[in-house]
């Protein structure tokens, strides 16, 4: 069986890693890091992850829910 993967979308790098550790001990795949919206809609396309886990608030023009809506 593959794990999931998931695709974290998170502007601060420290917790972005931390998610990442925590998803690999639970499991998890994470596929990438992004921390812009644009970039992660990029990613997202790229990457096919299984699930793209968002923060809201985001650095740059594009928060996570217009990210999400895109």
């Amino acid at each position: 069986m593959t794990k999931p993967r998931i695709l974290i979308v998170e502007d601060e790098a420290i917790i972005a890693m931390d998610i990442s550790q925590q998803l690999f001990k639970l499991g998890y795949d994470a596929v990438g890091h992004a921390s812009r919206g644009d970039e992660a809609i990029a990613l997202a396309g790229d990457l096919l992850p299984d699930l793209v886990l968002m923060d809201i608030q985001l650095a740059g023009d594009m928060d996570g829910i217009a990210a999400a809506q895109s």
